[in-house]
């Protein structure tokens, strides 16, 4: 009888024990239930975020006088780019003007060489010595004479002018027999087209350029020291023609 009851006392709390762990197993569903309702609520908070992203993005293209974002590293680095090519055209830009204005400056200096460096007077007087004295002269001779009266221009022992030279007492016989008188009116009526004349002009505008210089022989002579000339001239260093110089 004993026996008996104490099984049946064990049967009982067996079944008591058993039907105490079910809550166990459904306290685990609701923690399931609980932990996944969580991951939904994540979810759906990551999913407004992701809205309020898009959002954002509507508002920043319908209203562009929001702050924009400071872009991404290729956006910066195309930025970089676009500054790097306006510098380098700001810099071709500068290097052009520079040429140009050096371009000026070289124009200004080459019209300044051009201009002539004597008066009419003076082409006109000079041309009509040569004529005189060396007028059936080679080119070199015309030139030499020329030379001569430009290197008594120069010196101290002479006067400081061409007008001056031509015109000193006792030094050129055209001036004292009337033949440069007659020249310098063929030279101003204009009755300068023959090939002598024009030689004789050349010859003067070379000289009075500042050609100091011959060819003789295919040979340079410098004649910056030769002050005289004359058909019959004692001691002369140079015979060119009918004129000996020194």
């Amino acid at each position: 009888m004993f026996f008996r009851k104490l099984s049946l006392f064990a049967l009982l709390m067996f079944l008591g024990t058993g039907f105490s762990m079910r809550p166990a197993s459904a306290s685990a569903n609701n923690t399931t239930e609980n932990e996944t309702a969580t991951e939904i609520n994540i979810n759906s908070d990551v999913s407004d975020d992701s809205t309020k992203v898009s959002e954002q993005d509507a508002d920043l293209i319908t209203n562009p006088e929001l702050p924009a974002d400071t872009g991404s590293y290729d956006d910066k680095k195309n930025m970089t780019a676009f500054t790097g090519q306006n510098n380098i055209s700001n810099i071709q830009s500068t290097d052009t003007e520079q040429k140009k204005t050096t371009a000026k400056k070289k124009k200004k200096k080459a019209s300044k060489s051009k201009k002539k460096i004597y008066t009419k007077s003076e082409l006109r007087l000079m041309a009509s010595i040569i004529n005189c004295e060396a007028g059936g002269e080679s080119m070199q001779g015309k030139i030499a004479v020329g030379v001569v009266i430009m290197n008594r221009v120069k010196s101290k022992s002479f006067p400081n002018t061409i007008k001056k030279v031509v015109y000193q007492k006792g030094q050129f016989s055209p001036v004292r027999n009337g033949s440069l008188r007659k020249r310098l009116n063929q030279y101003d009526r204009g009755r300068i087209h023959s090939v002598q004349w024009k030689s004789c002009i050349q010859a003067a505008k070379k000289v009075l350029k500042g050609r100091r210089t011959i060819i003789i022989k295919g040979k340079v002579k410098n004649m910056k020291g030769y002050h005289f000339f004359s058909v019959h001239l004692p001691h002369a260093r140079l015979k060119l023609g009918g004129h000996r110089f020194k």
